[in-house]
């Protein structure tokens, strides 16, 4: 039977990391795996925990066979040693109950009392806590009192995109883990075993634009998603003649109408920022490479058509930055939008 590892792709530098903390026993009682959301993270933090457990690991080789016993029980999520908390469908933030107990039973129950407790069928005890940055500051000093004081038996680890918004008593007394975006042959390869995408066309378009996030890519699959980018697409070759509130507030309706929730709006209206900004990257490199037919290049010339497109560039990166900062998504369309069309009629300095 192959091993369980087989199903991750990439992250074997931190796989080996981990082997060789094994092998001089030097093993931390907390880590922070961090990295991009949609890469892997999770899976890896499930895995090393599976291998931890699994009969076949020694200090030479981390395994998760898979088919011992152990294995067996912790894939159908009946190890009684393994813990897992995350954040809820429809929460912003991990209940304090999940960590700490129901008020009734505080210090009795969740994942802190959990780990206090003795393993039941192995040498140790193990808690994931994945969208770790989610935890208030109420759930974050109750953690802490168990990271500044940790069982003997205990590993506990913490799965974050954003490993900046932990309480820094918390990062500083966990080892940090960096994990990287997917290779795009990778994405390309779990889109079409996951059976996400048709193709090997349809995967290749997702996974150029992921960013090496499985997440991304699954989303930019999205029929509607992939719809509302075309009309984006649309909108720029004809820029000239667009209406810029109108365009804006279509888009809008329809990022609102894909998703409820104002961060999957958020991440939408990225990815579409994103997109449009490559479509004007790549509109500039056939212009400067000399694409003489093209019709900004003829009514501008060469270098204010330049000047022009890198400015929108710049823009729209900009854009991208004011959603990062929680702006109103519609505000931040209406007035890109805007700024884009006024570009397009006045030249290249008003558009910066």
């Amino acid at each position: 039977m192959p091993s369980a590892w087989t199903r991750l792709r990439g992250h074997q530098e931190q796989r080996a990391l981990f082997e060789r903390s094994m092998r001089n026993h030097r093993l931390s009682h907390a880590y922070v795996l961090a990295g991009p959301d949609g890469i892997g993270k999770r899976t890896f933090a499930r895995l090393l925990a599976q291998s931890l457990f699994c009969q076949e690991t020694t200090e030479q080789h981390l395994e998760a066979c898979g088919a011992c016993r152990n294995c067996r029980s912790f894939e159908s999520g009946n190890w009684p040693d393994y813990f897992e908390i995350g954040l809820p469908d429809g929460k912003t933030e991990i209940p304090l109950e999940l960590i700490l107990g129901s008020v009734e039973k505080r210090g009795r129950e969740g994942l802190c009392y959990e780990l206090s407790s003795a393993p039941l069928a192995s040498n140790r005890r193990i808690a994931v806590i994945d969208d770790a940055q989610r935890m208030n500051l109420d759930g974050g000093n109750a953690l802490l009192k168990t990271l500044e004081e940790p069982p003997a038996n205990a590993l506990i680890l913490l799965i974050s995109d954003s490993p900046e918004a932990l309480l820094p008593t918390i990062r500083s007394r966990c080892q940090l883990i960096r994990f990287f975006p997917l290779v795009q042959e990778d994405l390309e390869q779990l889109l079409l075993e996951k059976e996400l995408a048709p193709n090997l066309e349809e995967a290749r378009a997702a996974a150029l634009l992921a960013d090496g996030s499985m997440t991304q890519a699954e989303q930019l699959l999205n029929p509607e998603l992939r719809e509302l980018r075309d009309l984006v697409g649309r909108e720029f070759a004809a820029f000239e003649s667009m209406r810029p509130q109108e365009v804006a507030r279509q888009i809008a309706d329809r990022i609102e109408k894909i998703a409820s929730s104002a961060e999957d709006q958020r991440q939408n209206a990225r990815w579409l920022l994103s997109f449009l900004a490559d479509a004007v990257r790549l509109k500039l490199r056939r212009i400067t490479g000399g694409d003489l037919g093209d019709p900004l290049l003829q009514r501008m010339g060469l270098r204010c058509a330049s000047d022009l497109l890198a400015g929108l560039v710049d823009r729209i990166l900009q854009a991208i930055l004011h959603v990062d900062a929680n702006s109103p998504v519609r505000l931040v369309l209406d007035s890109l939008f805007d700024d884009l069309a006024r570009a397009m009629r006045l030249g290249p300095t008003s558009a910066r």
